[in-house]
């Protein structure tokens, strides 16, 4: 159930318009601007406090690791841009997209506890994966709301999740 998120991304590149042509250059703040959408392309808004640190202006082709909360959790991010440079941002821990698993939160809740549940979600929808993280769920059937929660485990090497209803 976990994933590696890789994205590509364009970065701005300034070129000098002087009379010989200077090489292309790369800003920081251009880098730290694009992230957000290659980090998390269905709701950039997720992603905040993007920070890299100062990338040589002139060297196209480089790496660096930035940092960034992806739905209030905090990831390290590794970026190479190329030659032409466009960024390449791999998230180095695993995550765990709660939005992927809504349909099966719903096919989960009625064969594992009975419920049946129209439509259910937590309150986040990205978290790193981590063994026993406990994520706060809710569901409706109609008109009542019922609270459950989702741990996430790792047996074997793989990743899984149980629910539980809260008292």
């Amino acid at each position: 159930m976990a994933r590696r998120l890789i994205a590509v991304v364009a970065v701005a590149l300034t070129v000098g318009a002087c009379a010989e042509p200077a090489p292309p250059t790369l800003a920081t703040g251009s880098l730290e601007g694009a992230l957000p959408a290659s980090i998390w392309a269905d709701d950039p808004s997720l992603v905040t406090d993007v920070e890299c640190p100062d990338v040589d202006p002139v060297l196209i082709a480089q790496s660096t690791t930035c940092t960034a909360t992806l739905d209030q959790a905090a990831v390290t991010v590794d970026v190479i841009i190329d030659e032409l440079g466009a960024a390449t941002a791999t998230i180095r821990e695993p995550l765990f997209v709660v939005a992927d698993a809504a349909d099966a939160l719903v096919e989960r809740l009625r064969s594992d506890l009975g419920i049946d549940a129209i439509q259910a979600g937590c309150v986040e929808v990205v978290v790193i994966a981590a063994v026993d993280r406990v994520l706060d769920c809710e569901a409706t059937d109609g008109d009542r709301a019922i609270e459950f929660e989702l741990v996430l485990g790792v047996s074997s090497g793989s990743g899984y999740w149980t629910l539980r209803v809260v008292d």
